[in-house]
């Protein structure tokens, strides 16, 4: 890392632990195009778009990139109590159900997760909810912080929690960014496809009762999965996250986490496309509220005949209101976004013994799975 970077980063540092973390990112975004600047110096030919090297295929230099876990982490180790607690506590465990650690094995390696299951001695269950948390959290703290586990008791859910390893990212986070990770039969996205496959066929849950949610890395990875693998999921709730191929490289994804990504990749051509929520809150600075639109008009974009609506609705006593946008089809919501009024990059509605979390917002975990067990996606 070279004295320019390191300074940026010590700059940037300052900016997060000054509560400005979309400071902190123009300040990376800047050390990195400066980086550039520098080898353009050294190498006359280097084009503006990048660095000295050339591609392979003879457009234009190859980019400088800073690995983003690096940089993520970096930025975020002084943060303090917003980052995931150094022993969170595991969720509280209903009586006659069970919180327990296992592991996925596949051709694309290994994940580790926890399982809650509201009646094992039942063997079967009324669906499944994979839940994927974001950088620097882990599966006890997602579940403590967002309740999923209490609200799968009452409906008879599973919900599974892979844990994302460090020596995948640095930071935890989930590489919804990678190209190698944007593509159905490799990398993340099959073995999360693969695990959920496997407790689907354990537990003998139909496949309109299988569903995938995540907050900020962890949403952009269940938009990458509803994209690679439509027919596996029904539905799918996106909270404080990415849409499909918004971003391609590190620096690409500060583009789009700051709001600046084009248009969202589409997905391949599919029989079924699963239903999606979206919940985001206003004075998100980490993932833009932009980005929610984005994967929302997208959605639009890719469905024939749908109605719009908006609805203003009011939070819990003493908390945060939110403006609720729905995709009608065929007298069936195919999509919702609940754009929170004032909430940060935090989970709606979750739980203090958690991480990024903001208790005044509306529970978005009953959200997601009032619209997940709705067939038509009606409250």
């Amino acid at each position: 890392m070279n004295d320019q970077f390191a300074a940026a980063l010590r700059q940037a540092t300052a900016a997060v632990r000054d509560g400005q973390p979309g400071e902190a990112t123009a300040i990376i975004r800047s050390a990195l195009g400066s980086g550039e600047a520098d080898m353009r110096e050294a190498d006359p030919q280097a084009s503006p778009a990048g660095g000295g090297r050339r591609s392979r295929r003879g457009r234009g230099p190859e980019r400088p990139t800073h690995p983003l876990g690096k940089v993520v982490e970096t930025l975020m180790s002084q943060r303090g109590r917003t980052l995931a607690p150094a022993d969170p506590a595991v969720p509280p465990t209903p009586d006659d159900a069970e919180f327990t650690s296992r592991g996925y094995d596949g051709p694309d390696g290994h994940r580790g997760y926890r399982l809650f299951n509201p009646d094992p001695a039942l063997g079967k269950a009324n669906g499944l909810i994979v839940m994927l948390h974001g950088c620097h959290q882990t599966p006890d703290d997602f579940a403590a912080g967002t309740n999923m586990n209490r609200l799968a008791a009452m409906h008879g859910l599973l919900v599974a929690y892979p844990g994302q390893p460090r020596r995948a990212n640095m930071a935890g986070c989930w590489n919804w960014f990678d190209p190698s990770h944007q593509r159905r039969g490799t990398g993340e996205p099959a073995m999360l496809a693969g695990l959920t496959t496997e407790l689907r066929d354990e537990f003998g849950i139909p496949s309109d009762r299988v569903f995938v949610a995540g907050l900020s890395a962890g949403g952009a990875m269940a938009a990458v999965l509803v994209a690679t693998y439509p027919e596996l999921f029904a539905a799918a709730g996106i909270h404080s996250g990415l849409g499909y191929g918004a971003a391609s490289d590190v620096m690409s994804a500060f583009s789009a986490m700051n709001g600046g990504g084009g248009p969202l990749r589409a997905a391949e051509a599919a029989d079924v496309r699963p239903r999606l929520i979206i919940v985001h809150g206003t004075a998100d600075t980490t993932v833009a509220p932009s980005n929610a639109a984005t994967i929302f008009n997208a959605m639009e974009d890719l469905l024939p005949a749908v109605e719009r609506n908006v609805e203003r609705v009011a939070g819990p006593p003493h908390g945060r209101p939110e403006v609720v946008h729905r995709l009608e089809q065929g007298g069936s919501i195919v999509a919702e976004m609940r754009m929170v009024d004032g909430m940060g990059h935090a989970w709606s509605g979750g739980s203090e013994a958690g991480s990024y979390t903001d208790p005044a917002g509306p529970d978005a975990s009953a959200a997601m799975v009032r619209f997940f067990l709705a067939q038509d996606g009606r409250p």
